[in-house]
């Protein structure tokens, strides 16, 4: 790892981001990416964000005009998009993005370089020359449960057969991750996938994944009284993230009204399901909005926040839902699994696409009718996530620690912790992503 010569105590940070979308719109990994970059502005940092034009009229009207360098995507990516060559399409994106922060390093001399996404593990990483790299949190090589492998998309089944040659010759090929600090948050299933690659364990630092919007902090916790029969589905419309199982566990439980929240390309079938289900009368369909306040409050209505995902790395909307004391019934797999038990969730066990319907269904009337045991997964569930520390000031904080530790193993002088003491006396972290809403 190459760094900098030191800089005088007191120097604002320098540090070059890399995300290929950063966007309220464009799923999780896009999400985490703008706050990391919103954050670390908010603390004074000296940032450049390298990202793909397509987001440049999204962050424009957000009124982020400045700091953000964009990779044009050319006729070539368009045409491999067209064709659905994604893996091609991704190497080349890869490159380009490479290319531009190496740019970057070269101009400004950053402190750090952090490639906050992909998050991928298999993910393709170019060498960058000049500034120490840090790359992730990294969570991903997940699959759907074995049971339900045939919801997985053909594409995904191929890959999954091709990561072990990919992960061997990227160790010939694509070494940017062999010569990087790697943030892990997916647990063994990553760090194996990274081991493949040829990274090396003690080159892994597990980190919480991501954070949730700090003014959750200040909500009341949901209380939970009486019956109630209101449940709510948040997420990208698509087939990993299981909709259409909460629709037929709907059909099932007659007392029972679900509010679809989100956008995707499943939005015409999941309205089509609901019919054939006869439950459209029970549910409505509204689009995902990112007037983050706005949503926070309009959650407190419902008993049970149902996201049967199949297929999810992480999952910041269960964070969320744990922060406003909102009961989660989830599968028992990936991202869910590590962040619920059950003390301060419901998880169901893959068994069958059946199987969770029922426990869909079961949870529903359990939580609708038993507002005692809503009560208590509601207070576990938000003691669980202020202890460990969800909220993004505390998980930036936890990262700026690590940058410094990479400092002090290789002798340099720099830390970010002097520059933040010498700027204020407070807690400016409390204020962060204050201008997601």
């Amino acid at each position: 790892m190459t760094m900098p010569q030191p800089d005088a105590p007191c120097e604002c940070p320098r540090i070059v981001l890399a995300s290929p979308n950063l966007s309220r719109r464009m799923g999780g990994e896009a999400l985490k990416a703008l706050s990391v970059f919103l954050g670390y502005r908010e603390l004074g940092f000296d940032v450049t964000q390298v990202t793909h034009a397509r987001v440049r009229g999204e962050l424009t009207a957000y009124g982020i005009d400045s700091g953000v360098v964009y990779v044009k995507d050319g006729p070539l990516q368009r045409g491999l998009d067209r064709y659905r060559l994604h893996w091609l399409l991704g190497l080349v994106d890869s490159w380009l993005l490479h290319r531009a922060v190496q740019r970057e390093v070269d101009r400004v001399q950053p402190w750090i370089v952090h490639f906050t996404a992909p998050i991928a593990p298999s993910g393709i990483s170019f060498p960058i020359r000049g500034a120490p790299v840090v790359i992730g949190p990294l969570n991903g090589s997940i699959l759907h449960p074995p049971t339900l492998m045939f919801r997985e998309s053909w594409t995904k089944r191929l890959g999954a057969m091709l990561t072990r040659p990919v992960q061997l010759s990227s160790r010939v090929l694509f070494r940017g991750k062999l010569q990087a600090r790697l943030f892990v948050s997916g647990g063994e299933r990553t760090a194996r996938t990274l081991e493949l690659g040829g990274c090396r364990r003690d080159r892994m630092v597990t980190v919480i994944n991501s954070g949730v919007d700090p003014r959750l902090r200040d909500h009341r916790r949901i209380v939970h009284q009486s019956q109630n029969w209101n449940f709510v589905f948040l997420g990208r419309l698509v087939r990993y993230k299981a909709c259409d199982l909460v629709i037929r566990a709907l059909a099932r439980v007659p007392q029972a009204r679900l509010e679809v929240i989100g956008d995707g390309p499943e939005s015409r079938r999941l309205r089509e399901l609901a019919l054939r289900q006869g439950v459209s009368s029970r549910l409505v369909f509204k689009p995902y909005s990112t007037n983050r306040e706005a949503l926070f409050a309009h959650l407190r209505q419902f008993r049970g926040f149902l996201f049967p995902t199949l297929a999810e790395a992480s999952g910041t909307v269960i964070q969320e839902a744990m922060m406003l004391g909102l009961p989660a019934v989830c599968v028992d797999w990936g991202g869910p699994q590590m962040l619920l038990d059950a003390q301060t969730g419901i998880l169901i066990p893959p068994e069958s696409e059946e199987a969770i319907v029922k426990g869909l269904a079961s949870a529903m009337t359990r939580l609708a009718r038993d507002p005692d045991f809503a009560e208590t997964l509601s207070i576990k569930a938000r003691h669980k996530a202020e202890t460990v520390g969800y909220d993004w000031p505390r998980v930036l904080r936890s990262w700026i620690a690590l940058y410094d530790r990479l400092f002090e193993e290789s002798g340099s002088t720099r830390r970010f912790a002097t520059f933040l003491a010498m700027r204020t006396g407070g807690d400016i972290l409390s204020s962060i992503l204050s201008n997601l809403g």
